[in-house]
């Protein structure tokens, strides 16, 4: 804050150098176009004995900045939007953090410590050039595009898929043919930052043909090509996922939607580890307070979603706070403090709850059923607390589903200090856990079997917010939207001569192993 006449040195450069060569971040957020001058090696200076010396703060300080903000290594997520909604759900995670960075919020510190690259895949070209990512983060033009981020180089149109997912499995089957691996030789997503990162996060929708064809092919080769294999705790793979919504237009009328819904569903769950339903319905009903702030959205995301992604947004930011690695705050000015917890601690594999069933030739991805509720009350108790559950499992789900029914759930409540202090009494005696595993939310004490219903509390100390939040994910729950699409292909499987249905029938091994353990009842 000193004034100009106030410096030491000479010129702004100068003295930022002088005053703030050991605050990198900090530079870096209020004189973003100064950084690279800063932290540049000063020229050589003849000290008047002949030998030539350099400022010794300037280099320390460029070391710090490439090993704190550089490093990829133990960053939460990497992300791949594949197919339209993919791409645009990636714009606005991006738009979230250019949004927090530009009003020097710390809490751009959750992304920047959260992402360990990113990419998008799509069969359409005129969709990539509209996305920001093309425009702003990279600059791209269609001739960039088609070798950076297009699935089936050089064997269709670059037009989509469509609503056919068999067309995006075909075109995404095409990149991987003989010894061809786009992952080294064509797309833009760096090996080393997808084997640096804690988990994969793929982003998509199942109710058209990219996201919902495609995801599962590029997930498997990652896995196979990529992900070293000899690893004694295997990397996560997650699938964030939009599904047709129940009641709408799509589920009513548009059968198409609704069996790519379950086929994309069942062969994603082959794939990943853990797949998290979003429903547009929800995310357009849920509250305003959940809906965080992210400017330019409209220009890059369709009207029809530029308010329905806002929440989806909020609930991966937090979900990337719960294990953003503290050692980029090394003087610990953001305070996240507590809880904070793996990627895979968010869920159980289904095979610990499932029951054996020997016809079933592998063991489905867990369905993650998302939640994200908010308490502006100026004092926490034991009711406000109550309330914040019912918020978050009920006015703010984020896809429609039962809580009674989930095999248990990971939730995470973040606040402010003066807040935390009387929510870690409520978590540290198990008050919390209980209002959550009570009758009217999870019904923990409803199980007929040996097994329980596993719910799991975290905390965060969170200094840069005001109010409290309860995140969380509900582990396999019963569905709504999941059973109506259910319904749909099984009777498509049964009585249909058309090609859609032949194609349901070849995927029925995996739309019957994932949808038979949704549900308490199909606990062990």
């Amino acid at each position: 804050m000193a004034q100009a006449g106030e410096w030491e040195r000479a010129t702004l450069v100068e003295h930022v150098r002088d005053a703030h060569g050991d605050e990198p971040e900090s530079v870096e957020q209020v004189y973003p176009d100064l950084r690279e001058e800063v932290f540049a090696p000063e020229p050589p200076e003849d000290d008047s004995t002949g030998n030539e010396t350099r400022s010794g703060p300037a280099k320390s300080t460029e070391t710090l900045s490439e090993d704190l903000l550089d490093s990829t290594y133990g960053k939460k997520w990497f992300l791949v939007g594949v197919g339209g909604a993919g791409n645009n759900i990636l714009d606005a995670i991006l738009l979230r953090r250019e949004t927090l960075a530009e009003n020097n919020e710390r809490r751009a510190r959750i992304w920047e410590g959260g992402l360990a690259g990113y990419g998008l895949l799509n069969t359409n070209v005129s969709e990539l050039e509209q996305t920001y990512y093309a425009q702003e983060e990279k600059g791209y033009s269609r001739n960039d595009l088609l070798p950076n981020c297009i699935i089936g180089f050089g064997r269709h149109d670059y037009a989509g898929a469509g609503y056919r997912w068999d067309i995006g499995k075909e075109l995404m089957e095409a990149d991987f043919e003989g010894d061809s691996d786009p992952f080294r030789e064509r797309w833009d997503m760096k090996i080393e930052r997808i084997q640096d990162s804690q988990a994969v996060m793929f982003v998509h929708s199942v109710t058209k043909g990219t996201g919902c064809g495609a995801t599962p092919v590029v997930a498997d080769n990652l896995r196979s090509d990529v992900l070293e294999d000899d690893t004694v705790v295997p990397k996560p793979l997650f699938s964030s996922v939009v599904i047709p919504s129940e009641g709408t237009e799509y589920s009513e009328f548009g059968g198409r939607a609704k069996v790519n819904g379950v086929v994309g569903l069942a062969r994603t769950s082959r794939a990943v580890d853990a797949i998290i339903p979003f429903d547009n319905n929800c995310l357009e009903n849920v509250q305003a307070d959940i809906r965080p702030q992210i400017d330019r959205l409209a220009e890059y995301n369709p009207p029809q979603y530029t308010e329905i992604n806002r929440p989806l947004v909020a609930f991966l930011e937090a979900f990337t706070m719960s294990s953003v690695p503290q050692f980029l705050d090394q003087d610990a000015t953001m305070s996240i403090m507590g809880d904070v917890f793996d990627p895979a601690d968010s869920f159980r594999p289904v095979e610990d709850k499932y029951q054996l069933n020997p016809d079933v030739s592998f063991t489905p991805a867990v369905i993650l059923a998302p939640i994200l509720g908010r308490s502006r009350a100026s004092v926490i108790d034991r009711s406000k607390l109550e309330i914040l559950v019912r918020n978050a499992l009920f006015q703010n789900k984020l896809a429609e589903f039962d809580p009674t029914t989930a095999w248990g759930g990971t939730f995470l409540v973040y606040g402010p200090p003066e807040k935390m202090d009387a929510v870690s009494d409520f978590v540290g005696d198990g008050t919390l856990t209980e209002i959550i595993s009570g009758e009217e939310f999870l019904d923990a004490g409803n199980v007929s079997g040996i097994e329980t219903v596993d719910v799991h509390v975290k905390q965060l100390v969170t200094p840069d917010l005001d109010d409290v939040h309860l995140w969380g994910t509900l582990w396999n729950p019963e569905m709504p939207s999941l059973s109506e699409m259910y319904d749909q292909a099984q009777r498509l499987k049964q009585e249909g001569n058309s090609e859609q249905a032949e194609n349901v029938r070849e995927e029925w091994d995996a739309v019957e192993a994932l949808f038979s353990a949704l549900g308490r009842e199909n606990m062990a």
